[in-house]
């Protein structure tokens, strides 16, 4: 299992920077920050006129007003020319991604000149891209409220039809997280991205966290089936009907206080071990 500091040591020696080797990770916390904030971001690389190279790095999702303005953008422009599309080289990053960069220009600013602290970039905020091809978009983009930064950062777009705070809720996110997989080494979840919570970032699988199935009181399908099947087998008798109701919960509980587990009613992985249900 590789953690983000030996990819992040990997990718000092190898002098190539990529944070697409995180994308698993990287997933989990824009799947979290929208479990925070119900769609504060959005995909949108089904608009008309997107042409994504597909690189692992790249997470196509803004918050939704910059969406818009996008895809208003789009059509300005394709309605112009109708063969032109728009080519992504860079978009949503997360505070993983951040995280790499600026670890990398801490310790070597050859090969990383300048990068935000994590929290900090416009870029982890949902509200900006990077367009390779930006002469042919620049006007179209200007038209429909994208900013640009001018020579300096040429590719450079950002939009301000949105909150300007969502990187703290990528803190809060990834932090979330971790005390979801650590229950036993917890952080406190402030969204500010300190020593603490950088120092448990590089201690992160670039895969992503282990997803831990547990079952619980509202669930259904055919996993409890089998749940309330097994506690039956073993003299918990319970109605088998697919659904995780009160009388399954009653029953999951006097199995665990037998079996000396903590009894809180709800099926992990020691107690579906204990029940014989391999998944």
């Amino acid at each position: 299992m590789t953690t983000v500091k030996e990819a992040i040591e990997a990718m000092i020696r190898e002098r190539n920077v990529e944070t697409g080797r995180v994308s698993g990770l990287s997933r989990q916390i824009i799947a979290q920050m929208n479990t925070l904030q119900t769609g504060i971001l959005v995909n949108f690389e089904s608009l008309p006129g997107i042409n994504s190279s597909g690189e692992a790095h790249l997470n196509l999702y803004l918050q939704a007003g910059a969406r818009e303005a996008l895809r208003a953008a789009l059509r300005s422009g394709i309605a112009q020319q109708p063969s032109l599309r728009m080519t992504i080289n860079s978009a949503f990053r997360t505070v993983a991604q951040q995280h790499i960069l600026y670890r990398v220009y801490q310790r070597d600013p050859k090969l990383i000149p300048l990068a935000a602290k994590p929290g900090n970039s416009n870029h982890e905020d949902g509200l900006a891209i990077d367009v390779n091809n930006y002469n042919a978009w620049k006007t179209y983009l200007l038209a429909n409220g994208w900013q640009w930064l001018g020579g300096n950062d040429p590719v450079h777009f950002f939009n301000t039809n949105g909150r300007d705070d969502i990187s703290t809720l990528g803190v809060k996110a990834f932090q979330s997280l971790w005390n979801r997989y650590n229950p036993t080494d917890r952080m406190t979840v402030d969204g500010n991205f300190g020593d603490q919570t950088a120092a448990k970032m590089d201690r992160c699988p670039i895969r992503g966290f282990s997803v831990v199935s547990v079952f619980r009181l509202g669930d259904n399908g055919a996993v409890v089936t089998r749940i309330q099947q097994h506690l039956t087998n073993v003299g918990f008798s319970v109605p088998i009907n697919g659904v995780f109701d009160d009388k399954t919960k009653a029953a999951v509980i006097k199995f665990q206080l037998k079996q000396g587990l903590a009894a809180d009613g709800d099926v992990g992985p020691m107690t579906l071990k204990l029940l014989g249900i391999r998944l």
